[in-house]
């Protein structure tokens, strides 16, 4: 919803978050025409009804109007989109290609933590698939955003002398009742 006239005592809108429609990719001019559509318009965050029903393209999750704090309660009020406003594209559905070097060089101990450098490799895949399956919340919102996140996991070794990466897992679906109930790797 917008006006054709900013009124005075509206604030700037400093950040705006929107979310993408999941039935297909949102193409980046499609995503400039909503922002210059909108452009020093007052707008409106949806409210969470609206989101779940809706039929757009992109949906206004929330606005940060300038100085806005953490802290401060969610923002539900108008604010006027200017050409300075940041826009953050939200997607329903991600995904991640992540490559493991399990090359001969992992082998080795690392001095720091007297570890082996493969097991630190697999340390740090488990922190960043928990880290990729938290749900978050909208910043000026009180929605928890929980995106369907999708992972496919190579693994390169000079070693194995293969001409092709091998693959760990394609489009693995993670949940966090998944990562927290099983320990991975």
């Amino acid at each position: 919803t917008a006006s054709s006239k900013p009124t005075p005592n509206v604030e700037e809108a400093d950040q705006i978050y929107l979310l993408m429609k999941e039935d297909y990719r949102i193409s980046r001019n499609v995503r400039l025409a909503w922002f210059l559509g909108k452009l020093n318009q007052v707008i409106w965050p949806a409210s969470q009804p609206e989101v779940l029903n809706s039929e757009n393209e992109l949906d206004l999750l929330s606005i940060l109007p300038k100085g806005w704090q953490p802290d401060l309660s969610p923002n539900t009020y108008p604010c006027v989109l200017m050409p300075s406003t940041r826009a953050t594209f939200l997607a329903r559905r991600y995904r991640f290609i992540i490559e493991l070097d399990l090359s001969p060089s992992t082998g080795i101990v690392d001095d720091s933590t007297g570890e082996m450098i493969f097991d630190e490799v697999f340390h740090a895949l488990s922190r960043c698939l928990a880290g990729l399956a938290q749900p978050f919340k909208v910043p000026g919102t009180d929605q928890l955003f929980k995106p369907k996140i999708f992972v496919t996991i190579l693994a390169y070794s000079s070693i194995i002398g293969l001409t092709s990466h091998q693959v760990i897992a394609v489009a693995y679906m993670l949940s966090c009742f998944f990562l927290h109930t099983v320990r991975v790797f």
